[in-house]
């Protein structure tokens, strides 16, 4: 008689459940990961808007309120928002009140996509980020939360 090879059912149930027990462990930690990989991004490229409206200001002697907007006068125009900066994990917009010659105000949404509206930084919510130039505190830059800024 020849001898029969191959699994029984109670060896690969064994393997579906230790591969079960490792995916609940490293799921978590991946979707974690990527959340604060977009947060990184979406940081960044907040930063190079406050570099466009650095521009701005130097060749209009204000700050852009929107996206878009072109300088009375000139053919200055502020960028209109890229797709690298809308996306389905955040809203970007520039707070039209806090555009002066002397301050402006980036503010950041996570959207629910993707569990963005879930990150957190170090038990800190970072659903909501703000980069304020001169509006709080006279030419200083603001970055809240803090701990949702740090790399």
């Amino acid at each position: 008689m020849k001898k029969l090879r191959g699994f029984t059912l109670i060896e690969l149930m064994i393997v579906c459940a230790v591969i079960a027990i490792l995916a609940a462990i490293a799921m978590p930690s991946y979707l974690n990961q990527t959340r604060k990989a977009r947060r990184s991004q979406v940081a960044g490229a907040a930063q190079q808007i406050a570099m466009f409206e650095e521009r701005y200001r130097a060749d209009c002697g204000t700050f852009a309120g929107s996206f878009g907007t072109t300088c009375s006068g000139t053919t200055v125009k502020f960028p209109t928002l890229a797709s690298a900066y809308v996306g389905a994990y955040y809203t970007v917009t520039l707070v039209p009140a806090a555009a002066t010659a002397t301050s402006f105000q980036i503010d950041i949404t996570a959207n629910a996509t993707g569990g963005q509206d879930k990150d957190s930084a170090d038990g800190t919510s970072c659903a909501t980020l703000t980069l304020d130039y001169g509006v709080t505190t006279a030419g200083a830059i603001t970055k809240t939360p803090p701990a949702c800024w740090a790399r």
